[in-house]
């Protein structure tokens, strides 16, 4: 859950169907190095859903995580994280509404539970 001190992001990609239970076998165990990256570069949680076609990717993140900068430095950590990063690749397919440039789709938040609750209180 956000605070001040940190950040959320929402995205969502494409996976292929005939690849689901291979991607899901492979996020059971995520390499050691992918894990140890992406908490170095900020992320303090990270979460993927699926159903049907779609996958779904809620990510918490200190507060000054850019992702433009710190996925960049994230696979720069190590040749590991390239390998899986390509390796995840291949089971995924970018949304329709995906901009040319962009793999996974960063989504707009439209409701915020605590937010709103937390204005009935005051």
């Amino acid at each position: 859950m956000p605070s001040e001190k940190t950040r959320v992001f929402a995205q969502t990609i494409r996976v292929l169907p005939e690849s689901v239970d291979e991607y899901k076998a492979l996020h059971a165990r995520v390499w050691p190095e992918v894990l140890e990256s992406l908490r170095d570069v900020g992320v303090l949680d990270m979460k993927i859903f699926h159903s049907g076609d779609r996958l779904f990717m809620f990510m918490t993140t200190v507060k000054d995580f850019r992702p433009e900068i710190d996925f960049a430095r994230h696979l720069s950590m190590s040749k590991r994280c390239v390998e899986w990063s390509e390796l995840t690749k291949t089971f995924q397919k970018p949304v329709p509404e995906a901009a040319e440039d962009e793999w996974w789709t960063y989504m707009e938040e439209v409701f915020d539970f605590r937010s709103q609750l937390a204005d009935l209180v005051t």
